[in-house]
């Protein structure tokens, strides 16, 4: 099972940078003056994406509020208004369905076909499939999706290229500098991308593996997972692959490992992070590593590689989650 402690954790992919979030969008807000001056801020930010009205200007106008007092049903329009813009673009149709997901009239099947048209290959087309099919218990759909999920090559919710796009679009409007711009776009994306897990995760454990065909898949769906863009869904797919080889087995070892060293890269990340996020040129490394690199993965490597640290633990690494 994923302990809820661990999935928190990882649910930015990168704690440390939605700490950084926090800090930009709650730092200049200490009193109220200030955060209607920043309420005002983001409106003008919003308001310039929109009047620019290309595909990424749209997206980012659609993710850039959050909370309770949002219209989702706004948000929904924008990212519709994009994905009619550039029609074939898998992270816009993804986006769409993150936020039609939000909005109780809007049916996501159609824009699930659409991500599936666009990227054939990715297996997070089918996870909100999946939590319908549980929501409504019907243990059919929930073994066709999965199967579905299995036949995928890669699990992909397109972090790097959704923060990059939004980036970008906000720097155009000239209201953020470069690190206020990437923090603030990395905390939002965050909050919106992400899917839910917990339907994938409960199919591959407990009675259901007692049938060889589902842990058959639920095996393969751990693989696809693996090879998540994001780090919470490598862990995701590590967490099945404990549920579902035998403790000591050479997969079960190999999960095992994996998860230490996915750690001890996070852990490494924020270390070299913490001190210079804010700093123009630092950020502008960083944006250029998500524009280049397809996952978070690979950038942590990156930035590790550049401060010429070992991209692999210690043999004395002790890992803080090893029990997660």
């Amino acid at each position: 099972m994923v302990k809820v402690r661990s999935l928190s954790l990882l649910r930015s992919s990168t704690p440390l940078l939605i700490a950084l979030a926090a800090m930009v969008s709650n730092g200049c807000t200490t009193d109220r003056a200030r955060r209607q001056s920043y309420d005002r801020k983001i409106q003008r930010t919003q308001q310039l994406l929109i009047a620019a009205g290309d595909p990424d200007s749209l997206a980012a106008a659609a993710v850039l509020r959050v909370g309770p007092t949002v219209d989702p049903v706004e948000r929904l329009a924008l990212i519709e208004r994009a994905v009619s813009k550039a029609p074939d673009r898998p992270d816009l149709a993804w986006l769409n369905i993150r936020l039609c997901t939000q909005v109780d009239a809007c049916n996501p099947e159609p824009l699930e076909a659409q991500l599936r048209t666009v990227d054939p290959d990715n297996g997070a087309a089918w996870v909100e499939s999946i939590g319908r099919a549980a929501s409504r218990a019907d243990p059919v759909a929930v073994r066709k999706d999965l199967s579905s999920i299995a036949a995928s090559s890669r699990f992909d919710t397109y972090w790097n290229a959704t923060i990059a796009h939004g980036t970008n679009a906000i720097l155009k409007t000239h209201t953020m500098d470069l690190p206020t711009a990437l923090v603030f776009t990395i905390g939002v994306v965050s909050a919106t991308t992400l899917p839910p897990y917990q339907a994938i995760v409960k199919a591959c454990r407990g009675e259901s593996l007692q049938d060889p065909e589902v842990l058959s898949t639920c095996r393969r769906v751990s693989t696809v997972m693996r090879r998540g863009d994001t780090y919470i869904t490598e862990m995701v797919g590590i967490a099945i692959a404990k549920n579902t080889w035998p403790a000591g087995s050479p997969t079960y070892v190999d999960a095992i490992s994996a998860r230490r060293v996915a750690h001890y890269r996070m852990d490494a990340d924020g270390k070299l992070s913490l001190h210079r996020f804010m700093s123009s040129k630092y950020a502008a490394e960083r944006l250029q590593l998500m524009t280049d690199k397809k996952t978070e993965q690979e950038v942590n490597v990156a930035e590790i590689e550049n401060a010429r640290w070992s991209a692999n633990p210690p043999p004395d690494y002790a890992d803080p989650w090893s029990g997660s």
